[in-house]
């Protein structure tokens, strides 16, 4: 009888162990993926109204986009960028935001007017602004398709 006790007792502390580092472990994973969001500080939004201030992409717009109905944005959480073919800070997140109009509002393939820019989701920072008129085709169908069309 002793045997059993002590075998029961034995396997209650088992069991106990092995709930207490299950526990643990989930909540370091909730730990570290929580800290990477904990630590943006802007919001798509707040990225949006950043790049619209930039003095470049204000004399871009104020020049080329002329109808609201036309326009779109689309904003993307991203890890790092690519500009000429050269990675910029790819340890750190940005929000990718793309502001676009259409030249005219005729059926088929147009132009685009384009801003693009990478805002760090930290510090709001723009990291790279790119200005220019591109056809839809060559634009990534997704994001046309979305906020053209």
């Amino acid at each position: 009888m002793t045997r059993q006790v002590f075998a029961n007792a034995a396997g209650v502390i088992i069991l106990i162990s092995v709930i207490i580092a299950v526990s643990a472990c989930i909540d370091l994973t909730d730990l570290q993926g929580g800290y990477e969001e904990s630590r943006i500080k802007i919001n798509e939004s707040q990225a949006i109204e950043i790049v619209k201030q930039d003095p470049a992409a204000m004399e871009y717009m104020s020049g080329n986009f002329k109808r609201l109905d036309l326009r779109g944005n689309k904003t993307t959480l991203v890890q790092g960028f690519e500009t000429n073919n050269s990675a910029l800070q790819e340890d750190e997140t940005y929000w990718k935001v793309e502001m676009m109009e259409r030249t005219c509002s005729c059926s088929g393939i147009k132009s685009l007017y384009v801003v693009e820019s990478y805002v760090s989701a930290y510090t709001g920072e723009i990291a790279n602004l790119t200005t220019g008129m591109v056809s839809e085709s060559l634009y990534e169908k997704e994001t046309c398709a979305t906020t053209c069309h």
